[in-house]
């Protein structure tokens, strides 16, 4: 027996990827010491403390920012279930719903996010896009679901 499975991830329009991102720190963060040298060399000796000060912000700035460029929803539609899984920098929440029961549509207490209900069992997702491909999402995923 063949097993029909759909499945979406919903995810976060990084425009940088963590090692593009590192690239342009790297630029950034040379430019700023060859220019602190620079002024050093030349008896401005204050200098180098901010540009070391601006690099450590940065560098805390580029780590939060890549820890979280990964971060997204996989739902996958089975025969007879559904599996929701939710990446959060390292962590990683799993919920399984009985596909015979399952609800989907928006939330109206949330701020807009899709609601998948079966019994007692909730799950809310879509905190990574934008209203517009929740709503296109739910669409697609009550089709699925009918189907």
């Amino acid at each position: 027996m063949e097993t029909l499975s759909r499945s979406w991830v919903l995810r976060r329009n990084c425009s940088l990827t963590p090692r593009q991102l590192s690239v342009a720190f790297a630029l950034v963060g040379a430019t700023s010491l060859l220019v602190s040298l620079a002024w050093a060399l030349s008896g401005a000796w204050i200098v180098l403390p901010f540009v070391l000060l601006e690099l450590a912000v940065l560098a805390v700035a580029f780590l939060a920012y890549a820890r979280h460029a990964a971060d997204c929803e996989r739902i996958v539609l089975a025969e007879d279930k559904v599996s929701v899984e939710v990446f959060r920098g390292p962590r990683v929440e799993r919920s399984e719903l009985p596909r015979q029961w399952l609800r989907c549509g928006i939330d109206e207490n949330q701020p807009g996010l899709v609601r998948l209900v079966a019994s007692r069992n909730e799950v809310c997702v879509g905190h990574f896009v934008g209203q517009a491909d929740r709503e296109r999402f739910v669409k697609e995923f009550k089709t699925a679901l009918a189907s």
